[in-house]
């Protein structure tokens, strides 16, 4: 018997018959960037920005319009970005090494790069200066390039910067006054500015005193419509042969609110149970979930390790109440022994840049909705083998 595939696909990129109805997002962004408007793409992690993106590419490439995505996740210097920048705008665009270094001996007159031909024919570029020594006219010039190539090629160019929060860590001050100096005489060239962390997102083209102030339309990514998530995970359950109930549906998507990841991780588990017997019963939420936290476990301890005491009551706290407006209400700081609202600012700004909490229309939640069952399981059970004391037995610092 040859076992079908598991449908359900979470961790990584996905796209086609994968990727969970985004329509309308879609849509919108391929029209928004079609038309020349930059564009501030965010939402907390795992709703599934890289994989839209990647489907709005595929649209504008079919619009014979240039794309190209740079990660600044993994730059840890202001050569990296440089290197990687150049290599995921110009590389692509050129057949061969020889007419790539034309053009970059013609429109980077100070960027001399180290390049790499792979094996499997792929071509790097890198770049090793400490930020130090790159000039501000060279930074400006390779900035500048993707302007340069939409107009050798004459076609519209697309480029999207993955975590651009990240930029404040390479050099940040000049590199942002250098980028929205540039980028805003680029007349071929339309930017996203993609990232999961909201706050530092909204500092950067919030306010009126950094470079990017207003530079590009704010793009909040919400969760997936729930008929239109419904309809999906029914269609995956009975593509293959597996029955599954509306009311189970329902209770999924209750569990998950929707949100994308854990959505398509809890469903790829229910899938596993019942994949035998061809039908999914109401229990194996239940037992998925279960699964899942034992998997998630170490993760989740290393993390609670990690914390400060009062982080740890903040956590438990907005675990129990899922989502809180009023943090530093002195009602809400009692009921959690939580000591003095100097102690939740100090606790939240720490949780919030490690992206374990979240602020949204002004409520504070925690976005992994299986850390927030793990934390009440942890703290509350006293029959888990997670058992900790109880938020009321936790010592102050």
């Amino acid at each position: 018997m040859i076992q079908m595939p598991n449908p359900f696909k979470y961790g990584t990129i996905v796209t086609g018959e994968d990727f969970a109805d985004r329509k309308e997002e879609l849509q919108l962004l391929t029209r928004e960037l079609t038309s020349g408007q930059n564009i501030l793409l965010y939402s907390p992690r795992r709703y599934g920005k890289s994989s839209l993106m990647m489907m709005v590419l595929k649209e504008l490439q079919k619009q014979n319009i240039i794309t190209a995505l740079v990660d600044l996740y993994g730059c840890l210097s202001l050569s990296d970005f440089i290197g990687k920048l150049v290599e995921k705008t110009v590389v692509p665009a050129y057949s061969t090494v020889d007419s790539m270094m034309i053009f970059l001996k013609s429109a980077l007159s100070g960027f001399a790069p180290e390049v790499t031909v792979n094996p499997d024919g792929s071509v790097k570029l890198s770049y090793r200066k400490e930020a130090s020594q790159i000039a501000e006219k060279d930074l400006s010039e390779v900035l500048d390039a993707s302007e340069k190539l939409a107009k050798t090629k004459n076609k519209r160019l697309v480029v999207v910067f993955d975590e651009f929060q990240e930029i404040v860590n390479l050099d940040g001050a000049r590199v942002e006054h250098l980028m929205r100096t540039v980028f805003q005489h680029h007349k071929l060239v339309t930017y996203v500015f993609m990232g999961s962390k909201r706050h530092l997102l909204e500092q950067m083209f919030n306010d009126a005193n950094r470079p990017f102030y207003k530079f590009a339309k704010p793009f909040p990514l919400g969760k997936i419509p729930v008929k239109e998530f419904s309809s999906f995970i029914r269609a995956k359950f009975e593509k293959t042969k597996i029955s599954i109930h509306s009311s189970i549906v329902d209770s999924i998507l209750k569990f998950t609110e929707g949100h994308p990841y854990f959505t398509q991780e809890l469903c790829h588990e229910i899938w596993n149970l019942s994949c035998d017997k061809g039908h999914v019963e109401k229990d194996d939420i239940e037992r998925a979930k279960t699964d899942i936290l034992r998997m998630q476990n170490d993760l989740f301890v290393r993390m609670w390790d990690k914390m400060t005491i009062p982080q740890r009551k903040l956590l438990v706290a907005i675990s129990e109440e899922r989502q809180i407006s009023a943090i530093y209400s002195t009602s809400f700081i009692e009921r959690y022994g939580l000591i003095s609202s100097s102690h939740v600012l100090r606790s939240v700004n720490q949780l919030m840049t490690e992206g374990i909490i979240e602020r949204a229309n002004g409520d504070y939640s925690i976005p992994d909705i299986f850390l927030r069952e793990w934390v009440i399981a942890k703290t509350t059970s006293d029959e888990s083998r997670l058992h900790k004391p109880k938020i009321s037995d936790i010592p102050h610092s």
